[in-house]
């Protein structure tokens, strides 16, 4: 079976590598190399990197507009698999695969259709998820499924946790599909339920908001902004992001006021009806440390209140 890839990040690179030895990839597709790092360095994709080693024919157009796979790949591929590639692709690709082109999506659509459904299953206090193949039409993650199958969101898992245990799910599934595609098995259906978005996290979405969030929700919040923007909050006008936290029962004291220390273990700020225990922070422009350290160099004390 003849195979495109679509894909930039590191997450991708184990599906396309999975993809070549289940097929024959023809081309690969992934985003131009950009500036990354303190120094802006240029830098390729993780795709770019894995597709010249597996020896692929590779494109990173700026844009697909006039993009043609046949043209610049010298066949028509009989379908296309799609992870992270990270832009729109235009209507004229859908078809040029024989069997269209096939995105591989970290969410149960349509529930969670969009570019961060792994952060705001977290931030919602999801405690299922799972990976949906499907076949990629105008409206966006709008397609029928041909393969779905869920998977139990763990208290501990953050976004970096929950893509690993997922990117594992959705390997057996991409298998799973192209072994169905070669017998030709595969059967697709309309998406079923509510529609519930999950656009890109803006900078904004992690601030913390004490009077409105309780403990359960900011480390949720904590746990799907953990990559970014960060959970952040204020005190005394520097930003502070919290990284690791968990709830506690006590109630009394106004929202965002430090209540007390707890040597070794960090300290506790009163939320909407019950409090956090902050353990882990990382100041602006610092690296993470524990928040018992951060409260001594940066002189709080019991009473200080957050923003």
């Amino acid at each position: 079976m003849k195979t495109v890839f679509f894909g930039t990040p590191a997450v991708a690179v184990p599906f396309l590598e999975r993809l070549a030895r289940a097929s024959q990839v023809i081309g690969v597709v992934c985003s131009p190399d950009k500036p990354a790092g303190r120094g802006y360095h240029v830098t390729p994709p993780p795709v770019k990197a894995a597709a010249r080693a597996l020896g692929l024919p590779l494109r990173q157009p700026e844009r697909l507009a006039e993009f043609s796979l046949e043209r610049e790949f010298g066949a028509r591929p009989d379908v296309g698999i799609v992870v992270a590639y990270g832009h729109l692709i235009p209507p004229a690709l859908f078809n040029e695969p024989r069997l269209g082109l096939v995105n591989v999506h970290f969410s149960l659509v349509p529930k969670y259709r969009g570019a961060g459904p792994l952060q705001w299953a977290l931030i919602r206090g999801e405690t299922e998820t799972g990976v949906s193949l499907f076949r990629i039409e105008k409206g966006l993650d709008t397609g029928p499924v041909f393969l779905q199958r869920s998977l139990p969101i763990n208290p501990a898992d953050n976004v970096a946790t929950l893509r690993e245990r997922l990117a594992v799910l959705g390997l057996n599934l991409q298998d799973e599909l192209i072994c169905d595609l070669e017998k030709g098995s595969v059967v697709s259906r309309p998406q079923t339920g509510e529609a519930v978005p999950a656009p890109l996290l803006k900078k904004e979405d992690g601030e913390i908001h004490w009077a409105r969030q309780t403990a359960a929700q900011i480390v949720n919040l904590i746990r799907g902004a953990f990559e970014w923007p960060g959970a952040f909050a204020r005190v005394k006008g520097a930003r502070l992001k919290i990284r690791a936290a968990q709830a506690r029962p006590e109630g009394n004291g106004r929202p965002g006021e430090v209540l007390a220390v707890e040597k070794g273990r960090g300290f506790l700020v009163k939320c909407l009806s019950d409090s956090l225990l902050v353990s882990r922070v990382q100041p602006e422009g610092k690296k993470e440390m524990d928040a018992e350290s951060f409260w001594n160099g940066a002189r709080l004390k019991a009473g200080d209140v957050f923003e």
